[in-house]
């Protein structure tokens, strides 16, 4: 029999509830139901057969279903005899299916756990907590010039909803819902923004309708022609928060990630990436994406997915070439650091 996993354990408890309220109504209704629901909790009691047991007996065609014939079969075994139709219909009836389809797995499952049976904590599916992270690649924005928006997640997601909200007058500028068939990978996407008015706005991601992470930045006014450059948006006041920095450039790339980690604010780790020297890695190529915008030379350019031979991830944008290094090819160059994912904990870093 294939192997049993369970969704996740309060979503199960959930199905469990509804499947003992649906009991509870139709046995309080229906004699024979009752006496029924009643003796087969007994059987499962006095049987010392464990839920997964009892359901590879049961599930004799493995097909990850209970059908009318199966569970007649254990009845069968409970009483001494076969039952008749009407009584496998009545059961069937307490998680809404029949015979002829067979009850799925999951319901099976908390049908047993509705009648007294501990299901173990291994067959439920771990509960993933997503988070996820924006960086704004462009240091400098200009009104009206497109720029690069990266979003990440320590996980797969389904999708995800992005929107900037201009902070003085509150209203939306871009709200947008991206199902992960749209994404560079299910983790990861890279699009553009533009936005034409000079101001300070808020980047918020979220999941579910929960907010990841957010990101303020500020949106220069384009130079005159005379390149003189028009009066800068008031940047949106900001605590102080000062970062003392040390950087051993003998402790290598490793050490310096080790570091990192440790950064509570996402200032915290601008701040060490910005006193931080360039470091040759060693690493292998996991996939390659397209860097949509970046800076100067690394504009429309790729960016390698790497595992350093120390097992950290990292990303790097890499400079203009006619020959695009190949998903499994070493990468072993200087790079510089530039940014902090936070979700997947990685460094972004550009080939010099």
């Amino acid at each position: 029999m294939a192997t049993i996993e369970l969704p996740e354990k309060a979503i199960f408890e959930q199905r469990v509830q509804s499947i003992s309220n649906r009991i509870n109504g139709i046995t309080k209704s229906n004699t024979m139901a009752g006496l029924l629901n009643s003796n087969f909790k007994k059987w499962l009691s006095n049987s010392a057969m464990s839920p997964v047991a009892l359901t590879e007996e049961l599930d004799t065609n493995n097909d990850m279903r209970i059908s009318g014939d199966e569970f007649a079969s254990l009845l069968g075994k409970m009483t001494g005899e076969r039952p008749p139709e009407w009584v496998v219909e009545i059961v069937f009836s307490f998680v809404e299916a029949n015979p002829k389809d067979g009850i799925p797995i999951d319901d099976w499952m908390a049908f047993l756990a509705a009648s007294g049976l501990d299901i173990p904590d291994e067959l439920f599916e771990e509960k993933i907590v997503i988070s996820g992270s924006i960086a704004i690649l462009e240091e400098n924005i200009v009104a009206g010039e497109t720029f690069s928006v990266t979003v990440s997640f320590n996980h797969d997601v389904v999708a995800y909803e992005f929107a900037v909200v201009d902070q003085n007058s509150g209203q939306s500028l871009d709200n947008m819902l991206t199902p992960n068939a749209d994404m560079d990978r299910p983790d990861f996407d890279e699009f553009t923004l533009e936005i034409d008015e000079p101001g300070s706005y808020l980047a918020e991601l979220k999941h579910l309708g929960t907010r990841l992470d957010a990101q303020t930045f500020v949106v220069a006014a384009k130079p005159t022609p005379e390149g003189m450059a028009q009066d800068a948006p008031e940047e949106v006041e900001k605590e102080e928060h000062q970062v003392h920095v040390e950087i051993d450039a003998e402790e290598g790339f490793d050490g310096f990630i080790a570091m990192v980690e440790t950064a509570k604010l996402r200032s915290d780790a601008q701040a060490m990436i910005a006193k931080a020297p360039a470091y040759i890695v060693h690493s292998n190529i996991n996939a390659i994406s397209r860097t949509l915008l970046g800076e100067g030379e690394y504009r429309n350019g790729y960016t390698a997915h790497c595992t350093n031979d120390g097992g950290a991830q990292f990303r790097v944008m890499l400079k203009p070439t006619d020959v695009l290094p190949t998903v499994g090819e070493r990468f072993e160059k200087n790079v510089a650091l530039h940014n902090w994912d936070v979700a997947l904990k990685q460094l972004i870093c550009r080939e010099l």
